[in-house]
């Protein structure tokens, strides 16, 4: 039996701000959502993980990906 692969779709910066406005709530949504792994929170700068986001940047994914935006 195959595993379901997540729809991906593209979102816009204008949408991603809207929804994620602080620091906390961006390095929820990389740590849970995404499931990447990241340094602890107290170690990284929003402006990290905005380059995480935009793809200037990369990070290790597990596997699973539970949802997307």
């Amino acid at each position: 039996m195959r595993a379901q692969q997540p729809i991906k779709s593209k979102v816009t910066t204008t949408e991603f701000s809207t929804k994620f406005r602080s620091k906390n709530e961006v390095y929820s949504f990389m740590v849970n959502d995404v499931a990447a792994y990241l340094p602890p929170k107290e170690c990284v700068t929003i402006y990290y993980l905005k380059d995480l986001v935009s793809g200037n940047k990369k990070c290790k994914c597990s596997q699973q990906l539970t949802t997307s935006i």
